[in-house]
């Protein structure tokens, strides 16, 4: 039980250590994903 909490804050440590821009690049991707996605199903409509 102890090991999973160690990974859980292990996987808690490495999402605080990313920086601000590369968490802003991947929200600009997910956007852009999801923009897409919208633009397909108009297409298909």
């Amino acid at each position: 039980m102890s090991t999973n909490f160690t990974l859980k804050e292990n996987h808690k440590s490495e999402i605080e250590e990313r920086s601000e821009e590369e968490l802003h690049e991947e929200e600009i991707r997910n956007q852009q994903t999801l923009d897409s996605f919208v633009e397909s199903d108009k297409n298909w409509s």
